[in-house]
């Protein structure tokens, strides 16, 4: 899988009405939180793309992406413990493949190569319950936002675009499963 497959991927988990975890504010309040500290840095990185203080090496860069990598760890944690119940992720994945979009990795990476990015993305693991694999949805989207950093050195802004749409679409597809039952 990879980064279109993923938000295609949880946009239609987050469609399912029998997601069945018990809602949690903590995990609500830290997506919230983290949407916010993201799209203060991209647009931050961006408005700087040109000095050292847009930079991945900058200590801006630095500390955004060690709260940024904490706060999602322990958010994962959080969400892993939410619930014993594992997600239906094979109707999901069948749902995917329904719809008749070509999701094969050529068809992927030559989308990705017309806008600059690359098919290289790791799997997203969909064990365990589904707000948990959604949450592992949102930290891809962050770790992809470090890699194009990292790779340009800077975030231009056809990069911070996508990279702000990608983390946006996690969280509200995080948000919206977690709130689907609201208990």
């Amino acid at each position: 899988m990879n980064r279109i497959l993923i938000v295609v991927f949880c946009l239609l988990l987050a469609g399912c009405t029998t997601i069945g975890e018990p809602y949690d504010k903590a995990i609500d309040d830290e997506l919230n939180a983290f949407q916010k500290s993201a799209a203060e840095f991209i647009k931050t990185m961006q408005m700087n793309a040109g000095t050292p203080k847009g930079a991945y090496e900058s200590d801006g860069a630095r500390k955004y992406y060690a709260g940024a990598t904490a706060s999602l760890s322990n958010l994962q944690l959080r969400a892993d413990v939410l619930s014993s119940r594992t997600c239906p992720t094979s109707k999901a994945l069948q749902l995917i493949a329904s719809t008749g979009v070509d999701a094969g990795e050529a068809a992927i990476a030559k989308a990705e190569g017309q806008v600059g990015g690359g098919a290289d993305s790791a799997a997203l693991d969909v064990s365990g319950n589904c707000i948990a694999v959604i949450v592992r949805g949102v930290r891809m989207a962050q770790d992809n936002l470090e890699a194009d950093h990292r790779e340009a050195g800077r975030l231009t802004p056809t990069v911070a675009l996508l990279d702000s749409q990608e983390i946006d679409a996690a969280v509200r597809v995080a948000l919206t499963a977690l709130r689907a039952k609201n208990y």
